[in-house]
């Protein structure tokens, strides 16, 4: 009886070791490894005593007695059980520390969406992430002077997580980038659903398409009403989030939120102009800023009307004094093709630059709808600015330009995934011997801008369009939740813009896109 106690008692310390040290072994190998050998060493020293107890059991009636007819074990059996308590002790002492160094280990993933380090504790995280996009540009012959052209548009590696769950942070570099060298850089604190605090750089909180990720867009680019608003911008902003419906609102870190029903961003920034940026960590020299505020929400979510869960509808708007000593004017180029239309170097009188002097506001009405494998995306925009400049006569003069822009675009995913905002995730991911075949998109764009009259007091109408209309198409074949290839084809057609009143000629690009991101 006594050598089947002991065995039982080895057996379940044993098994109890081995629990944790297996627990621990996803976390650290070198633990595994060190964990494993004391055990193989405490558990060879058990069967040692084992089979010492077997040949000891029978000498247990040999005991000699005592006073009281009570007996006294031999002096073997007790040294042995002895020893046993000791290595149970031990036992527990390495369960402990075993245990609390995996409480302790970092917790390592890899996977589609990158590779995350997170504390036990999950109050810490860095993630690692990348983006390459390689794009093609091929002209219709009658796009007189442009040129084919290969182009590496992204190569990014990024860091963005949190630390104590509550502070969230993005740095993003971008290699292929020849002026915005860092996108991104911001901390935010995001302490509340209702009220979070973005502060470094990051995109302003205006054009519905240019806050969707620069991987997620239905095309290679994006439409007119973009590039009326600032690209990156360095400031802070305010924003936050609430649900009307009774659910809880969740925490968003970065510029937009679109996971609950009703969100805000209230932002003050330098100011960057129209599709301008703040390249370099440039010094702001002008001490008047850049107000910008948005409302978008979701209202029919967590309704019960799963058709209408992903229409969302919003307004921005932005309002700025910007002077002549900061803010000159980047030229406005073709959505795919990225030709300059509109180019405020090109002035009546050669070298005479036109800046954008005096009150300016922009205000972007919003909307889109996904449901099921259906999209939708329609924005507006009119943005109003003073210019100062030399009129053909050398007047220095002063007028106001109000530009005007939007876009409508459809898409559909003909394989049957939910379309999305955030970009596709294919069903069954791109593996033809098995045959599947990725996700498939097919989507239609209509864009035009209308440039104000009064610009032209300052520019050469033979080098400038009046009026840009563009038609698009495109197919976007998702090989899998990080391949992607794009292909679209875009016309523009343009009024002014070519010598003795002319228009422009109509530019016709097919372009294509190879891209990887995680």
């Amino acid at each position: 009886m006594k050598n089947f106690r002991f065995a039982f008692l080895s057996s379940a310390i044993s098994l109890a070791l081995l629990t944790p040290n297996v627990h621990a072994a996803n976390h650290h190998s070198v633990t595994q490894n060190t964990s494993a050998m004391k055990t193989e060493a405490l558990e060879r020293r058990i069967r040692e005593l084992e089979h010492r107890l077997e040949k000891l059991d029978a000498a247990a009636n040999l005991q000699q007695p005592v006073a009281g007819n009570t007996t006294q074990p031999l002096p073997e059996i007790k040294k042995l059980t002895n020893e046993v308590h000791l290595l149970e002790r031990k036992l527990e002492v390495q369960d402990e520390v075993a245990t609390s160094a995996a409480q302790k280990a970092p917790v390592i993933e890899a996977g589609e969406g990158g590779f995350k380090i997170s504390s036990a504790d999950k109050k810490h995280q860095v993630r690692i992430r990348g983006a390459v996009q390689v794009d093609n540009r091929t002209y219709a012959e009658d796009s007189s002077g442009l040129t084919d052209s290969f182009e590496l548009k992204q190569g990014r590696v990024w860091l963005e997580g949190y630390v104590f769950k509550d502070v969230a942070f993005k740095i993003m570099p971008d290699f292929a980038a020849s002026g915005n060298l860092l996108p991104d850089a911001y901390l935010d604190y995001t302490y509340h659903s209702a009220a979070s605090l973005l502060v470094g750089k990051f995109k302003p909180a205006l054009s519905l398409e240019r806050l969707q990720g620069d991987s997620d867009g239905t095309f290679l680019e994006r439409a007119f009403p973009t590039y009326l608003a600032s690209n990156r911008d360095v400031g802070v902003q305010l924003h936050g989030a609430f649900d009307l419906t009774g659910h809880t609102a969740e925490k968003v870190a970065g510029p937009i939120d679109t996971k609950n029903q009703l969100t805000y961003q209230f932002g003050v920034f330098n100011g960057a102009g129209d599709d301008g940026s703040a390249n370099n960590n440039a010094k702001d020299t002008d001490d008047n800023k850049e107000f910008v505020g948005r409302l978008f929400a979701h209202p029919f979510q967590h309704t019960g009307y799963s058709w209408l869960e992903g229409l969302g509808l919003g307004v921005a708007g932005s309002y700025a004094k910007p002077n002549s000593v900061n803010q000159a004017l980047k030229a406005l180029q073709t959505p795919i093709g990225r030709n300059n239309y509109l180019d405020y170097t090109k002035t009546l009188t050669a070298g005479t630059p036109v800046f954008a002097n005096g009150d300016s506001y922009r205000i972007y009405p919003q909307a889109y709808w996904y449901s099921g494998s259906f999209g939708a995306m329609a924005e507006y925009v009119v943005s109003s600015q003073h210019l100062s400049g030399t009129d053909k006569t050398g007047v220095a003069t002063n007028v106001k330009q109000n530009n005007t822009a939007w876009q409508i675009l459809g898409s559909y995913v003909l394989t049957g995934e939910d379309n999305s905002f955030g970009g596709i995730k294919p069903i069954r991911p791109f593996n033809p011997l098995d045959g599947k075949w990725g996700a498939l998109q097919f989507a239609a764009r209509y864009s035009q801008l209308d440039v104000d009259n009064d610009t032209f007091i300052f520019l050469d109408p033979n080098k400038s369009a009046t009026q840009a209309r563009a038609w698009t198409l495109g197919a976007n074949w998702y090989l899998n939740s990080n391949a992607l290839i794009r292909a679209d084809y875009e016309q523009v057609s343009f009024d002014g813009g070519a010598a003795k009143g002319g228009d422009r000629p109509t530019e016709q690009v097919f372009a294509t896109r190879f891209q990887l991101s995680f």
